[in-house]
């Protein structure tokens, strides 16, 4: 039987690591999502002095160490700090928990916004009681990739050419706030939060979980129609305060008139993949987001030499070699030679490369709740993943590394005769399934994953059906 694993409910931080099975992990969140090259090589020696050797890049576009001895995590934080990398204590860290659009452009108001929000986030003291996974994020609308983010409230660029308005949206309401400029943007998205925040309060104090603002979207809708009904414990005089403190010029619009930002060119739409972002650089990804400490840093030094002015950590697992320049070749191939990269395993500059087409978590060793090592078998079943396809391998059913549903969905249980493997087909690794199958057959042949007509229960293959002796039967009479 396998335990239920254990939910942390919050990420590690620089401040406040987390302990898993080979150390602690160290997760960096760089200033809002860059980093000079600089600093990118300082990461780089660091993860080799101070951990495993590998950095990660995480879903909220942070940078993680893995393998850190709790000894040396003081001396890790003052080398972080003296390159720029540390916040001045762990509140501050835990707020500042945004996630800016990678791929904004100069002058269009994203990091503006991104550095008036992180300022005032830092002076909001009622914000303390928001739960520690609590996540912002600001879209610029160049895209549809971000709408798959974790955010509990999203700050969405108006459409229009040279426009300052913004939509604030909470998740999950089917209602939006229009602020007209950057600050009142903010102080819409404030307001939210200090509600969320006094919600939570008032969980707690009854012994609950406060969740996180999609659970209570319908409590909000709720008090923003009825405002007056006394007998709705949403509607408190505590719980609308905030409706009260929103700016003059900021009112609620449906949720689907909400239009992202028209640039130059269409939104790049489907799934983030490598490619050329003319007028801001190029996008490489890392197979299952980990790339070794050293691989990174030949990265950064063909980068410098290419002409790269920074790093932009995005949530897809991915890094954007920031040049401004419109680079030659077509939207998503030449990657590679844009970017001055070697041919290398440890980075994927097609956008048909396999190793999309997967993810895995860390898995055994290195997370003490997982059952079995996930990345080894997930890269080797990459090519045999079909386009448009996705395959998720997860040492438990928490399923870190993807909670979208995926075509085929790997979860190691633990048994006797060591770990199976069950599979769930168009899932997360938290569902039921009753089919399950040997690490064995899946390295033979990982084909079977995705074969039309797979086995339902296959743990072992099945035996073809007897075609029976050419003799007759003993006491049968010839035909």
């Amino acid at each position: 039987m396998n335990p239920t694993p254990h939910i942390q409910g919050w990420c590690p931080g620089a401040w406040q690591p987390m302990a898993s099975g080979d150390g602690l992990v160290v997760r960096v969140r760089p200033p809002l999502g860059w980093l000079t090259l600089h600093q990118a090589l300082r990461l780089s020696r660091l993860a080799q002095v101070h951990g495993a050797g590998t950095l990660e890049l995480s879903s909220r576009a942070n940078v993680q160490l893995r393998g850190v001895p709790p000894e040396r995590h003081a001396a890790l934080l003052r080398s972080l700090a003296a390159c720029g990398l540390l916040d001045a204590d762990a509140r501050s860290e835990r707020l500042r928990n945004v996630v800016v659009d990678p791929l904004h452009r100069l002058g269009d108001g994203v990091q503006a916004l991104a550095l008036a929000l992180h300022q005032a986030l830092a002076q909001s003291p009622e914000l303390d009681a928001l739960p520690a996974k609590f996540g912002w994020s600001i879209d610029g609308g160049y895209s549809t990739w971000l709408h798959g983010v974790s955010a509990d409230i999203r700050l969405l660029r108006a459409p229009g050419p040279g426009t300052t308005a913004w939509c604030v949206q909470p998740d999950g309401l089917r209602w939006a706030l229009a602020a007209n400029n950057q600050q009142d943007a903010v102080a819409a998205g404030l307001a939210l939060a200090r509600w969320f925040a006094q919600r939570c309060v008032r969980q707690k104090a009854l012994g609950q979980r406060p969740g996180r603002m999609a659970a209570c979207a319908k409590e909000l809708e709720s008090a923003l129609h009825h405002p007056a009904d006394e007998n709705s414990t949403a509607t408190s005089s505590t719980s609308l305060e905030w409706l009260t403190s929103l700016p003059a010029g900021v009112a609620w619009v449906p949720a689907d008139g909400v239009v992202s930002a028209q640039a130059s060119e269409p939104p790049l739409e489907g799934d983030a993949l490598p490619c050329l972002v003319p007028g801001v650089g190029t996008l490489v990804a890392a197979p299952l987001g980990r790339v070794p400490a050293q691989a990174w840093a030949e990265m950064v030094c063909a980068a410098r030499r290419s002409g790269v002015t920074g790093l932009r950590i995005t949530p897809w697992r991915m890094v954007l070699l920031e040049s401004g320049s419109d680079a030659v070749g077509g939207g998503r191939q030449g990657c590679d030679a844009a970017a001055g990269l070697p041919s290398s395993p440890h980075w994927i500059t097609h956008p048909d490369d396999p190793r999309l087409r997967v993810s895995a978590c860390t898995g055994a060793p290195g997370c003490p709740q997982a059952h079995a090592p996930t990345q080894a078998l997930a890269l080797t079943c990459a090519p045999h993943v079909p386009p448009g396809a996705h395959l998720h391998v997860s040492g438990c059913a928490k399923g870190c590394a993807r909670q979208a549903p995926a075509t085929v969905a790997l979860r190691a249980e633990a048994t006797e005769r060591g770990p199976i493997w069950a599979v769930i087909r168009q899932g997360t690794a938290s569902q039921v399934t009753d089919e399950r199958m040997k690490e064995a057959i899946l390295q033979d042949n990982p084909g079977l994953l995705f074969a039309k007509n797979s086995c339902s229960t296959a743990t072992k293959p099945r035996a073809p059906r007897s075609t029976g002796s050419p003799l007759p039967p003993s006491g049968a009479k010839p035909s």
